[in-house]
């Protein structure tokens, strides 16, 4: 037998809850769905918020077809398949459960993503304000000087000038803060694509001619590098 199976989340026309899709042999069976081995399954043996999807609350559609020569039906009318045939039922189980996996990985990264936009309205929102408040203690040291700006005398020119304006910190700080914003989203995306063995092998046809022997290898959080002996020579031993 072959079992497939898909589990969706959301839609408008989704009702809160577990809904089962069932099928034999490409055929939905609509009937008797309470004693179907799908809805026993996905209703008591699939942990649900460990997958953070929470069933009470989120519109869940699960969706499995079962395919065989020999589908154990239930009923007079062949209206549900039974749940007390073992292979079937932990088949059932094993594919809803990897389409969890998969489901949940969507959900942590999009929420991830939510998360960091939500960080960078914040910020954004709040950079008026600390640009300005930033500025008035520099215009007001600058026309003190104390001793101790003489170390930052630089920066009090600056002030002194109009090099250095709200308008100019503003500019800086949302600068910086979108840096920032795409370096935590570059360290996220590598980190996910290692971690998931996403990892990809290329190679550079070397300059001059060398042998099979490499140099110690370079490794990041991002990337490995090994390079052959001859590439890493000095330009004087090559000659």
């Amino acid at each position: 037998f072959v079992v497939e199976a898909g589990v969706s989340l959301g839609g408008p026309r989704a009702k809160q809850g577990i809904a089962c899709y069932r099928f034999a042999n490409r055929i939905p069976l609509l009937f008797e769905a309470g004693g179907d081995v799908v809805t026993r399954v996905a209703n008591r043996k699939i942990s649900w918020n460990s997958y953070k999807i929470r069933p009470t609350q989120d519109k869940i559609g699960v969706f499995v077809s079962i395919v065989s020569t020999k589908i154990p039906y239930k009923g007079t009318g062949k209206e549900y398949i039974g749940d007390d045939v073992t292979p079937i039922h932990d088949a059932v189980k094993r594919a809803i459960s990897q389409c969890c996996v998969q489901l949940r990985y969507k959900l942590v990264k999009r929420d991830s993503m939510r998360a960091r936009q939500e960080k960078k309205r914040t910020l954004e929102k709040y950079i008026p304000y600390l640009s300005r408040s930033v500025h008035s203690v520099l215009d007001r040291i600058a026309r003190k000087r104390p001793r101790h700006a003489e170390t930052c005398s630089d920066i009090l020119d600056k002030v002194d000038n109009a090099e250095i304006t709200p308008r100019s910190l503003e500019k800086q700080l949302a600068e910086y803060a979108e840096q920032i914003d795409n370096e935590e989203a570059l360290e996220y995306v590598t980190s996910t694509g290692l971690r998931l063995g996403q990892q990809q092998e290329f190679w550079l046809r070397p300059l001059v001619p060398a042998g099979d022997a490499f140099a110690p290898g370079l490794s990041a959080s991002a990337f490995s590098l090994r390079c052959l002996k001859s590439a890493v020579t000095e330009p004087s031993a090559q000659k």
